[in-house]
């Protein structure tokens, strides 16, 4: 039994280290503003892939050839990805005066973690890319365990928590690497993040409007 689980370990490495607005965001948040901000934005994130889970598992092929064969589903990714970046840069400039006030000190930093879980849960409902892993993972593995439903729902917790785990290391490892970096370094991993999210969003308008 366990061996019919195993795929889903894999599966959550995947997941964890695919290079994507979220991958960067978590480290970034870490850094930034502490562990407990970016477990809580993990968490929103979490909630975001138990919704794509639902609709895949609601729709699986149809909706799955929907985005594939409209590019306007990139187009609309691209330009939510892109109003994201902006609204966050465009937020760090009007900040820019008040970075003095900034601390490492966790306890007195208080990030609103509610925020950090929307943050979390409205950066990834936004990538239809994460969707799409998730209509494959039901088209793919939901047949094998049609007779026992319950399983793909155990199969989507162990990918959830696979994942969950791998980046409770990566928010660990990135709060080690805080206690060397000062607070304009700081401020351009968040600048070099919110771009990189920028540049993702722009390509994916300009696939959808080449398709």
């Amino acid at each position: 039994m366990i061996s019919e689980f195993l795929p889903a370990v894999f599966l959550g490495l995947i997941l964890s280290f695919t290079i994507g607005p979220v991958f960067f965001t978590i480290l970034e948040i870490s850094v930034s503003k502490g562990f407990k901000a970016a477990v809580f934005f993990n968490l929103g994130v979490v909630f975001s892939e138990i919704v794509f889970f639902a609709i895949a598992y609601a729709s699986t092929s149809s909706l799955l050839e929907s985005i594939q064969e409209n590019p306007s589903w990139k187009v609309l990714g691209g330009v939510l990805l892109t109003f994201y970046a902006v609204v966050t840069l465009f937020g760090m400039y009007q900040n820019k005066e008040k970075t003095e006030d900034f601390s490492f000190d966790n306890d007195k930093a208080s990030p609103n973690l509610f925020k950090n879980v929307i943050r979390g849960f409205l950066l990834n409902i936004i990538n239809f890319a994460v969707l799409v892993f998730w209509i494959l993972i039901v088209a793919n593995y939901g047949p094998e365990f049609k007779e026992t439903k319950y399983k793909l729902v155990i199969f989507f917790s162990v990918i959830v928590g696979t994942y969950f785990s791998i980046d409770l290391g990566k928010i660990y490892l990135a709060q080690q690497l805080k206690k060397s970096l000062t607070k304009k370094v700081i401020s351009k991993i968040k600048v070099a993040v919110n771009s990189i999210i920028l540049i993702i969003g722009l390509v994916l308008i300009f696939k959808g409007f080449m398709e």
